[in-house]
This record gives C-alpha cells, sequence and structure tokens, in this order.
C-alpha cells in the first residue's frame, strides 16, 4: 500500500463525512418520516404525530451506544411527568441486528413510549444523528425547537429544560402520563419525502502494526501465528441506502482496502467481492426479506463468529489454531471480534407476538477453478468446492414482570454443503477428485430466571451430522457418516450496576461438528468456565475476569486426558477528558502427562492501551502486546516471543 492510497482513503472517509450531515438547527421544519414499531405491528407517520402532540421528544438511540439504556430510562421518568395530551416521547432506534434483543432492552427496562425502528438509517441521517449517538430532538409544532447531543447529566431534567426552554411557556406538568397514541397510518407521507429519503453511514480505519518475534511458532493474543516486521493496513466501509418505494429499500457497501482477499474468505464479511456488495429489502407489516448481503448470528454451537462468554477479554482462543480464520484475528483483519457474520444471499423474517422466526440461505465461498500446473507452481492456491449455508431459527421470550428479566426459547437448524459439481478437479488437471462434504446441526436452548438476581440457561445438540463423500476404487460414491453431541448449561448472577458472575458447564464429543460454530468451541472437550464483572470507582472502572478448565472427552487409546486451562483478568477504565486505558494478563495451558503422547503447551499474555475519543464519532488508540509461547516434548521444545506494537485511528459516520 502506497502513502498515497492511504491519503486517499482517509480523505475520502472524512469527505463522506461531512456531505452526510444534515442540518437540523432550532426553527427548521422537522424532516419528515414513516416508520414502524419495532415488532411491526403498528406504523406511525410524522404528520400524523406531529398534528396530534404539540410537543414531541424522538430519542434517538443504539444498542452499541453505551449509556444509552439509561438515557431511554430517563426518557421514560420524563414521560411519566409530562406525556398526555400535548406532550409524547418516541425512541428511533437504527441497528439492523437483533430485534428481539431491542424489544427486550425496552420490555426489561420499562419503558412504556412508542419505540421505532428506522432500518438503515434514513430517518437518523434526516435528522443529523451521528453513528452510535444518543441525540434527543424537540419537535414543537412541527418545527425543530432544540437538539441534544450526547447530553451529560440527567435525560430527564434535561428534557423538561428543552421543554420548558425551547419553546413558550409551558404550563405546570400533569399528574399522570397521558396514554394517547398518534393514530396508524401507511407508510407513506402526502408528498413522499421520508419514503424516498437516502442514508449514508460507514466507518474508516487505519492501523499501523510492528511485530517483534523471536523464535518459532511466535503467537498473538489468540493463538494466531505472526511473524516480524511493520505493515500499514486501512479499510473504508461506506454504506449508501434509500427507500425507493413504500415497502421497498435498496442500497450498496463500497469496501476500500489494503487488508486481501484472505480476510474475506476466512470471515466474519464473507464477500464475493472486495469492493463491496448490495442488497434489496421488501418490509412489510410484521414481515422482511433481504436478498444481497446481511448480518446474522444464532447461537455459539451453530452460527457465530466470537463468544465473549467463553474466552476473556483481553484475549482468546481461535480454536485448533488452523485455517484462514486464526491466522486473520488480529493481524491481518482489521475487523472487530463480535458475534455477527456477514453474507450475501438472502434472508426472510416475520416477527409475531412475542417471538421472531428468520430463514436464510448464503454463499460464504465461491468455487476455485485453479489448474494444477498454477496450484503447483505457487501461483495460485488449490481449486475447491463453493460451499452454500442455509438453516432457520425460531425464537421467543418473554419479561418476567415479578423478576423483570426474559423467559427465552428458540430452535434452530443450520446446514452447510460443499457443491460437488461446481469444480471439475480432473478436467483442471488434478489426478483425482477431492473428497467433498455436508453437514446439519439442530440446536434448542431456553433461559429462564430463577429469582430476581439469578437466571438459568442452555443450549443443547438434538441432532448433529457430518457427512464426508468421496470416490471409491470403482469410481462409486462412498459415504462417511460421523455423529456429535454437544451442549453448555449454567447460570448467572446479575449484580447491581452492571455486576456479574456467571458459571457454565460445557460438553462436547469428538464427533461435535459445526463450521460456523464460535471460533473457540472445539470438538473433544468437557469442563467448566467462569466469568465476572466488577464495576469499580463509581462505575467508572471495569474488572473482568476468566477462568476455563476443560479436558479432553475421549482421550486417545491407551493416553491421559489432555487438560486445558485459560485464565485472565482486565481492566478498563474511563480516565475522563475522552480519555480511557486499558491493562489485562492473560495465561492458557494445554498438557498432557503420562507416558502415551505427553506433551506441555503454554502461552501467557500482557496488554495495555490507551483510547482517546474525539469529535464523538473518533477513536485514536494505542496498543501494546507481549506474548511469550513455550512447546515442550519428549524429543524437543522451543520457546517465542512477540511483542506487538499497534496505533489504530478509527472513525464512524
Amino acid at each position: 500500500m502506497t502513502r498515497r492510497s492511504t491519503i486517499a482513503a482517509a480523505a475520502l472517509a472524512a469527505a463522506v463525512t461531512v456531505l452526510g450531515c444534515v442540518d437540523t438547527a432550532a426553527g427548521t421544519e422537522a424532516p419528515p418520516f414513516a416508520l414502524r414499531t419495532l415488532d411491526g405491528s403498528e406504523a406511525i407517520e410524522s404528520s400524523a404525530l406531529f398534528a396530534e402532540y404539540g410537543h414531541v421528544f424522538l430519542v434517538f438511540w443504539s444498542g452499541g451506544c453505551p449509556h444509552c439504556v439509561e438515557a431511554l430510562r430517563g426518557a421514560q421518568a420524563f414521560f411519566r411527568r409530562y406525556g398526555g395530551p400535548d406532550v409524547t416521547v418516541a425512541g428511533v432506534n437504527a441497528d439492523e441486528g437483533d430485534l428481539l434483543a431491542l424489544r427486550r432492552t425496552i420490555e426489561t427496562n420499562g419503558i412504556s413510549f412508542r419505540q421505532l425502528r428506522d432500518p438503515g438509517g434514513i430517518v437518523s441521517g434526516a435528522y443529523g444523528v451521528p453513528f452510535e449517538t444518543l441525540v434527543i430532538v424537540h419537535v414543537a409544532g412541527g418545527a425543530v425547537a432544540g437538539t441534544r447531543t450526547d447530553p451529560e447529566g440527567a435525560i430527564d431534567a434535561t428534557m423538561e429544560e428543552m421543554l420548558l426552554g425551547d419553546a413558550a411557556p409551558f404550563p405546570d406538568a400533569p399528574e399522570t402520563a397521558g396514554t394517547g397514541a398518534a393514530p396508524a397510518a401507511g407508510t407513506e407521507d402526502e408528498n413522499g419525502k421520508a419514503v424516498f429519503g437516502s442514508s449514508i453511514r460507514g466507518w474508516s480505519r487505519i492501523r499501523f502494526l510492528d511485530i517483534d518475534s523471536r523464535g518459532e511458532d511466535a503467537a498473538g493474543l489468540y493463538g494466531e501465528p505472526v511473524r516480524p516486521g511493520g505493515r500499514i493496513d486501512y479499510r473504508v466501509e461506506i454504506e449508501a441506502s434509500k427507500r425507493v418505494a413504500a415497502h421497498l429499500r435498496a442500497g450498496a457497501l463500497l469496501r476500500i482496502s489494503s487488508e486481501g482477499d484472505r480476510v474475506l474468505e476466512s470471515g466474519p464479511k464473507y464477500l464475493g467481492s472486495p469492493l463491496g456488495s448490495a442488497f434489496a429489502e421488501i418490509d412489510a407489516a410484521a414481515f422482511t426479506f433481504r436478498l444481497g448481503y446481511y448480518s446474522m448470528y444464532m447461537t455459539p454451537l451453530t452460527l457465530m463468529r466470537w463468544d465473549w462468554d467463553d474466552n476473556p477479554r483481553v484475549g482468546g482462543d481461535a480454536g485448533c489454531g488452523c485455517g484462514a480464520a486464526a491466522g486473520t484475528l488480529l493481524v491481518e483483519s482489521l475487523d472487530d471480534l463480535a458475534p455477527e457474520l456477514t453474507f450475501e444471499g438472502a434472508l426472510a423474517a416475520y416477527a409475531f407476538f412475542g417471538g421472531e422466526i428468520r430463514a436464510f440461505y448464503a454463499i460464504p465461498r465461491r468455487a476455485r477453478e485453479t489448474p494444477r500446473g498454477a496450484w503447483i507452481t505457487g501461483a495460485e492456491e488449490r481449486a475447491r468446492y463453493s460451499l452454500e449455508l442455509y438453516g432457520a431459527e425460531w425464537r421467543w421470550q418473554r419479561v418476567s414482570p415479578f423478576s423483570g428479566t426474559a423467559w427465552k426459547l428458540g430452535a434452530r437448524y443450520v446446514g452447510s454443503r460443499e457443491f460437488r459439481h461446481s469444480v471439475d478437479f480432473v478436467e483442471l488437471g488434478y489426478p483425482a477428485f477431492d473428497p467433498w462434504w455436508e453437514s446439519g446441526i439442530a440446536t434448542v436452548s431456553f433461559e429462564a430466571p430463577l429469582a430476581g438476581f439469578v437466571r438459568a440457561r442452555a443450549e443443547g445438540v438434538v441432532w448433529n451430522r457430518a457427512t464426508q463423500y468421496g470416490r471409491g476404487a470403482s469410481g462409486d460414491t462412498i459415504a462417511f457418516r460421523d455423529d456429535g453431541r454437544a451442549g453448555v448449561a449454567g447460570v448467572v448472577f446479575d449484580g447491581p450496576r452492571g455486576a456479574s458472575l456467571a458459571i457454565d458447564y460445557l460438553l462436547f464429543d469428538p464427533g461435535f461438528f459445526a463450521p460456523f460454530a464460535a471460533l473457540s468451541y472445539e470438538p473433544n472437550r468437557e469442563g467448566y468456565r467462569a466469568a465476572a464483572r466488577a464495576p469499580l470507582a463509581r462505575s467508572r472502572v471495569d474488572a473482568d475476569l476468566f477462568y476455563k478448565r476443560v479436558l479432553e472427552h475421549t482421550p486417545l487409546f491407551g493416553a491421559e486426558r489432555a487438560v486445558i486451562e485459560t485464565s485472565g483478568i482486565s481492566i478498563t477504565g474511563d480516565l475522563g477528558g475522552g480519555f480511557g486505558a486499558t491493562a489485562g494478563w492473560i495465561e492458557e495451558s494445554d498438557e498432557r502427562g503420562g507416558e502415551v503422547f505427553p506433551y506441555s503447551l503454554s502461552r501467557r499474555a500482557v496488554e495495555a492501551g490507551l483510547q482517546f475519543g474525539f469529535a464523538k464519532s473518533g477513536v485514536v488508540e494505542l496498543r501494546y502486546n507481549r506474548v511469550r509461547s513455550e512447546e515442550s516434548s519428549p524429543s524437543a521444545s522451543s520457546r517465542a516471543t512477540a511483542d506487538l506494537y499497534a496505533l489504530y485511528t478509527t472513525i464512524r459516520f
């Protein structure tokens, strides 16, 4: 990557940020909109909402905003006091992820004012709301009377000040909140402005990484292999979407990156082109159908990139350490570790009272038709089949009125297969066809409150099969099948101010196979894990503790069971003035005693970081990691050390 290309990418991100801003200064007409509630049961049109209520407070919030939940509780307190025939509050959420999680947030926190869904952030963009930022807009008589972005202090006091100060003198607040609701309307206003609106959002990241490693098999925080040297990587992602009809939205993702195609093959964003993708989405009441790229995840045993419940906050386990995914966790990829996966294909969802049904189809890997000669000379990677992924999920939840926590039930199926006819190995010059496989996994899960602060959770595999096909000596197709089972069960103790303790038991027999399960979930493991979080210093500091101990479920013949242990601690602090700091330590060991195949592997790492947030949408972060790895067996031993220095600059818009 050249210096000129880096500067061009950063300039492009800055230009889009500026062009995406919309002026909603006091006194301007409030941009019109037509949005549905989170459950899709009701359509709200701004013209009807502004006509019925003299004062409307729009609370723009996001699931990724760290203090938005607290702000919603403050807005609820304001609504209880002032809500009535002339004043109302409406939340607007632009998240495109887990709708059940959003609804659970609303219900468990006792939020009673209406919540509107803004897919693609079109309305949020019209009101000039920055990415994942809390914004309160006061609309009086159809015009913007005032705006507060990330207000400090009590939200209810801020909204009261806006009500009494932004507009003409207001009579004393009523004693009880009104329950009037805006009438349901179609999804198009009389001039069509909201329906045909558009939005632009995205993020850019530049990373300077220098690695000083000594010894063979040096590894990073997640067990990924590292090599000495310095590198500069960048990525800019810009998503533009437009509502082209009452129930139709279309958009595209532009991706400019120096990371290379290997990052797309290993996830979490399995895109067919390094330049981006596109989508078209139909939404009608509670039904949504999307064709193109989309993001989703299910559970750790079926479909998930990364499960923080199974890893320390400092680092973790990339599974077997093999394949493309392990190497791109930190060194090659600029993606944050998160549960979401992005595919290209089709996604359909239907929301019903208390639940949701989803079905999807995806092609996360395309066929590679590499001639044998090009592979032997090293010019290209070996030919491979295309991969197809499909599945469905049913979820239901209900918030307990006694404990304030949710009952959850779920069932899902995920299948995958390599498409045998996508590549002709013999025609490409290979001596024989490669074997191909298909798999399927079905699980059920539940979560239930046991008391006001204790809840039980579990997920179990009811069916899991992997089948590998190949050619026999006579040319016939032969199949090898392996059935597996797995499960996770435990309890979670929820304390005050975000404190928590989770203890789980894990069981994975040798036959467990789920190619898109969370990376750290491996077959042939049995044990337990515990994780705790404690807020300190008036919630300005968070301390996280983690311990996991698993054994081989079925050891090799005549060998002792291997023992794998992981422990870690991390501390994250808010230093004020936009500054933050992190520090952590992690230790992993994998040992087998006895006389049959004995070995010992260990990895110790420390991390220190300093962050500075600027302009409410940018972060500069400096990180240092030191990782020491050791390996020993009766025949050999080795040690390796790696020092990683990284500087990240991230801007979201």
